[in-house]
């Protein structure tokens, strides 16, 4: 929490001690010297800094973010030795990092890196902290972990375990290609093995087999590093995982009716991974295959499932089901269930109950972070009309404001042939035009015109399918918006490459499943034998290539918050309801390509 003041206060605070902190220097004093009003600095009025100073590092640490700006402010106002000087610094620093406002943050940090020969060892020592703190608030995840693998023989074991968890999760946030160019660059290093292991997790083509072996190769080769003594993320449980892996699974999906189409694709990904596995030599479960669109009551399929000796139920993908589901007490069988139900219609939902679907609203969330890391601060918004977009628009709106992001104006457009009134409007083109004609019409002369776009805005999130976001981004830079970057979710690509069409999409960046975007033996195996090819379904077959590899996984997810699967469909993690939520691979329209984005 912020103590009792109001945001705006806070912000106006911030500024107004910032501003005065980069004067610092302009009062500093020495023990023994003179301060501002000519007033020695006394024994006692350093032991009252420093009582201030602790007071205030405890309303930091407690989240007091308003009582402790107050109470820096005041400290400001005082006569500062060099070594408190530092302190106020820090303390600047850890505020405003606790604040979300990193820019201010890193003025204070650059500051301090000025003065860190007045500096004690633990003021340095968490200098560095804030600093590697610093880095992942900015998306700097390489240079965040170095900071810290740097810093870790300084801190006490408590402070080691830490900081070894959050090195690792740093790495899990950087593609896997990275960790292992990285890892080339620092050989025979501790942190090059950081990276080594760190891409072996990453790794999304790895079976739960395979994912085991590489560690424990990586254990024996390394067993002096850190993460051999203690493996981070759950990967201490691997062995563990695949020893109590199901050994019967019923798989209820729609082989008819509707979602005939849908059902085929998850099955067809979820046996493509069967068999893989199959044909390498590892344990896998037996398989039950129902038709959902059978059975009128869930219950008995429960029952043949049951009766068939099936562990696990992994389906049904229809959403009122899901929600039936999820308002009941408890479950006859343990279920993975392949969508989600509203949270708003069940208070609690069965323990035994998980839920994964491939959710546009975590890429909304996704790409309202990237937005905010990549610095762009006021968003010009236009997703469809309907429930769908609204549901998107819902999820994007709540992560942008809580980062501190602005929404400059939203369009909920209508499905039709000619967006221009939609982002003329979007734009304010018309108001500029309306100007120009008022002033004309005033001064009865004609007068050379141009039509401008409004200037408050940095950039533009679009939900959009091809065919309408190859007519929305063109139609954006005939209306004067072309340099606006524009983010959007993976519906905005098809999954096959199109280069005549999605040439007019250059530029869009949007994140997506690694499936697509990383063409893997298992990818190229499925594409081959279909008939036609996965088209439009490549990301159902991705899912249920990710579901037959989830289930065993989901006992380390749930062990481990902060641990992740990395899949087909991206970085699989589980909530505390016990939803899996999903994090993609971030790309850009290049010559009507997606390619891969350099990351910092």
């Amino acid at each position: 929490m912020r103590g009792n003041l109001p945001d705006r206060w806070l912000r106006g605070l911030s500024l107004l001690v910032v501003s005065a902190g980069l004067g610092l220097s302009g009062c500093s004093t020495t023990p023994g010297q003179t301060g501002l009003e000519g007033s020695s600095l006394t024994e006692s009025s350093r032991q009252s800094n420093s009582v201030l100073m602790q007071q205030i590092r405890g309303e930091l640490d407690d989240g007091e973010f308003g009582n402790a700006a107050l109470q820096l402010q005041l400290l400001h106002e005082r006569v500062l030795t060099p070594q408190e000087q530092v302190e106020f610094l820090l303390l600047s620093a850890q505020l405003h990092l606790g604040s979300n406002e990193p820019e201010i943050a890193g003025e204070y940090l650059s500051q301090l890196s000025q003065r860190m020969d007045y500096a004690t060892p633990e003021q340095e020592l968490r200098a560095s902290l804030l600093k590697a703190r610093w880095y992942e608030s900015n998306g700097e995840y390489l240079a965040a972990a170095r900071e810290r693998d740097f810093l870790s023989g300084a801190l006490n074991p408590e402070q080691r375990e830490q900081n070894h968890e959050q090195i690792w999760q740093d790495l899990m946030a950087m593609p896997e290609v990275e960790l292992l160019e990285w890892a080339e660059k620092t050989p025979a290093t501790q942190f090059g093995d950081w990276l080594r292991l760190a891409a072996i997790s990453r790794n999304s083509r790895l079976t739960l087999d395979e994912h085991l072996a590489a560690v424990t190769t990586w254990r024996e080769q390394n067993p002096a590093h850190p993460a051999a003594k203690q493996l981070p993320g759950g990967l201490a449980l691997l062995a563990d995982l695949a020893a109590n892996r199901p050994h019967s699974v019923a798989l209820l999906l729609p082989l008819s009716g509707p979602l005939e189409k849908t059902g085929g694709a998850i099955r067809d990904g979820f046996m493509a991974a069967y068999y893989e596995s199959l044909d390498k030599g590892y344990a896998i479960p037996q398989v039950h295959l129902y038709d959902s669109q059978k059975y009128g009551d869930i219950d008995v399929a429960y029952a043949q499932a049951q009766l068939d000796g099936a562990q696990w139920v992994i389906g049904p993908i229809n959403k009122m089901q899901v929600q039936a589901l999820q308002q009941r007490e408890t479950l006859p069988l343990p279920t993975l269930a392949l969508n989600y139900g509203d949270r708003a219609e069940a208070e609690t939902t069965p323990a035994n109950l998980y839920q994964y679907g491939l959710a546009a609203e975590d890429e909304a969330v996704q790409i309202a972070e990237k937005a905010w890391t990549d610095g762009l601060r006021r968003a010009l918004v236009m997703v469809p009309k309907g429930n769908w977009g609204e549901r998107i628009y819902a999820a994007f709106e709540q992560r942008w404001l809580e980062l501190g992001g602005e929404i400059g104006e939203q369009r909920f457009y209508p499905n039709r042939q000619d967006y221009n009134p939609e982002i003329k409007a979007l734009l304010n083109v018309d108001d500029s035009q309306k100007r120009y004609q008022t002033m004309r019409r005033l001064l009865r002369q004609s007068t050379e015109f141009e039509p401008r776009r409004r200037q408050d805005v940095d950039w533009v999130f679009m939900v959009a399918l091809p065919q309408q976001a190859r007519q929305i981004k063109p139609t954006l830079a005939f209306n004067f918006a072309g340099d606006l970057p524009v983010y959007a979710t993976s519906h905005v690509y098809s999954g096959e490459p199109n280069p005549t069409k999605d040439r007019d999409l250059n530029g869009v960046q949007f994140c997506d499943v690694p499936w697509l975007l990383e063409s893997s033996e298992l990818y190229r195996t499925v594409e081959k034998v279909m008939p036609n090819g996965q088209g439009g379904y490549a990301r159902l077959y991705a899912m249920g290539v990710d579901a037959f590899r989830l289930l065993p996984r989901l006992k380390q997810l749930e062990v481990f918050p902060h641990s992740q699967m990395f899949g087909s469909t991206g970085a699989l993690a589980l909530d505390h309801e016990r939803r899996i939520h999903r994090r993609t691979e971030c790309t850009q329209f290049r010559s009507g390509r997606p390619q891969r984005l350099a990351r910092r």
